[in-house]
């Protein structure tokens, strides 16, 4: 983790939900190999930060199916209480999810023991999970990878299975979009600190 402070100056421009985003990301997938892994990868980096702000304290999850080169489903966590990426992205892929490839920005995490994001691509028959990076909490760290691959999944994370250097793209918008969790299980110490004075009847001063 200690690759993070030079990660957090890098310029982002917000995601797009357009359709020409996803015309793009298809166009790109046609050229198969690390090119398809990387775009779907950063596809599902920019739906995971269409909710920035709106999770707390939940990180920023997206998660995208692909089958042979073609996005068939695609969720992210909206609010607290809300479904998971995983299962969103598995109800829009319907029947298409089985033998197809997610693409998840960060190893999802069982709060408070609900297994629902691994759970959902096991049961749609996800033959293949591509994790960007892996959840930066000790406790929860490569559990749901462990669980994916004992049943029989294959998991590729950047970094490990998937070489950083053709990723780094994607691997750059997965730590972004996480990026005050990331600083803070690193350092232990908040992203950021607010700090402002108030008068008895609310004002932030007078004259």
């Amino acid at each position: 983790m200690a690759l993070l402070p030079s990660f957090l100056a890098l310029p982002t421009s917000s995601p797009s939900r357009a359709d020409t985003t996803f015309h793009r990301v298809s166009r790109i997938c046609s050229t198969g190999g690390a090119a398809h892994d990387n775009a779907l990868l950063l596809r599902a980096a920019e739906v995971a930060d269409w909710s920035a702000g709106h999770t707390a304290p939940h990180p920023n999850f997206g998660c995208v199916i692909a089958r042979n080169g073609e996005i068939v489903g695609e969720g992210f966590l909206y609010a607290q209480g809300t479904k998971c990426a995983e299962l969103q992205a598995v109800e829009a892929a319907n029947e298409l999810g089985r033998g197809a490839t997610a693409y998840i920005n960060m190893e999802p995490g069982d709060c408070h023991g609900d297994q629902t994001p691994v759970s959902s691509l096991v049961q749609a028959g996800i033959s293949r999970v591509v994790v960007g990076i892996r959840h930066p909490l000790g406790h929860l760290r490569g559990k749901a990878i462990n669980s994916f691959r004992n049943e029989g999944i294959r998991v590729d994370v950047v970094g490990e299975e998937l070489p950083s250097k053709k990723m780094e793209k994607a691997l750059k918008s997965c730590i972004l979009v996480n990026a005050p969790l990331l600083y803070r299980a690193a350092f232990h110490v908040p992203f950021s600190v607010l700090k402002y004075a108030m008068t008895l009847d609310g004002k932030i001063h007078c004259r």
